[in-house]
């Protein structure tokens, strides 16, 4: 499995956790608190994505996204 798959995998898992974790603290379960809810965690997983794409690169642990574009320009 690709890291960038793992990756995106533990975005989709925060989003729904971050999402049923804000609907169950609300107390009310009603149409439009899901659809504000729901659009925030969708918001808040590609946010996750993001910021830990950014930290992994910047640990190094991860290749950067963008690839050079001539293959020995990096010697």
């Amino acid at each position: 499995m690709k890291p960038a798959a793992l990756l995106t995998l533990c975005s989709i898992a925060f989003a729904v956790l971050w999402t049923c974790g804000m609907l169950w603290s609300s107390g009310t379960i009603d149409l439009a608190n899901v659809i504000i809810l729901s659009a925030c965690g969708a918001f808040a997983g590609v946010a996750w994505y993001y910021a830990m794409r950014w930290v992994f690169q910047l640990m190094q642990l991860a290749r950067p996204s963008d690839p050079p574009s001539t293959p020995g320009a990096e010697r």
